[in-house]
């Protein structure tokens, strides 16, 4: 399957440069903006496809690219990378409020860029992931990211999203094969939870949806190392 990406460039050899790589690297480039107005057209005719954006922070433009940034963010959540020869402190803290996926320093290598790309697709391919639970007389997909936690309950599990409980015929061991190189751990033997939605956290108990779930002493270290890479 093909992985798509938009280009956001207001050079046009820079911009040239950056799709014949993507483009010898296997990607498919969806086209190149080289301002605000451009890319928010892109960004609204293309939004289902799109599944990367390369977007140059420095634009010659009223707007820049944390500007597009700031709306990927608040409309849009596809996952962009900023392009900048800028590393000064103000522009990094303005740009990591944006949340951008990866940040890559002009001038850049082909295998700084394949490097990148890759973490994100890999990234993406397990947020996208989903399972088929048995619920009563149905055959009910979820998708693994919306997933808040799961409890056991002897041979039954709750399995709690941010909207509704789901009640399924199965084990908690079985359960984390289904979703395996995901976002869900366990953390003590009734409960697996999904890192991402972790709200509070101490060495005893963590907080997902206002709920309070228990931290195994045996489940703890991984937890925390996990913690730790986000």
């Amino acid at each position: 399957m093909s992985f798509n990406i938009l280009i956001v460039e207001d050079e046009l050899m820079i911009a040239e440069m950056i799709k014949e790589m993507l483009s010898e690297l296997d990607y498919q480039v969806l086209g190149v903006a080289k301002n605000y107005k451009e890319a928010t057209a892109s960004l609204e005719s293309k939004r289902d496809v799109i599944d990367l954006i390369v977007l140059d922070i420095n634009l010659n433009d009223h707007k820049n690219g944390i500007d597009i940034g700031s709306l990927i963010k608040e409309k849009y959540q596809i996952p962009f990378v900023y392009l900048t020869s800028y590393s000064d402190p103000q522009t990094i803290r303005a740009a990591a409020s944006t949340e951008p996926a990866a940040y890559l320093l002009k001038p850049f290598t082909v295998g700084d860029l394949h490097a990148t790309v890759e973490v994100i697709k890999a990234r993406k391919a397990v947020s996208a992931k989903s399972i088929m639970i048995k619920e009563n007389d149905l055959n009910v997909k979820l998708e693994v990211a919306d997933i808040s936690y799961v409890k056991s309950d002897n041979n039954y599990l709750e399995i709690f999203t941010s909207r509704k409980k789901h009640l399924t015929r199965n084990s908690l061991e079985k359960f984390l094969e289904d979703v395996e190189e995901s976002n869900i751990i366990r953390v003590h033997r009734s409960f697996a939870i999904n890192i991402s939605k972790i709200q509070a956290v101490n060495g005893q108990y963590l907080m997902i949806d206002d709920q309070k779930i228990p931290i195994s002493r045996k489940h703890k270290s991984e937890l925390m190392d996990m913690l730790e890479q986000i």
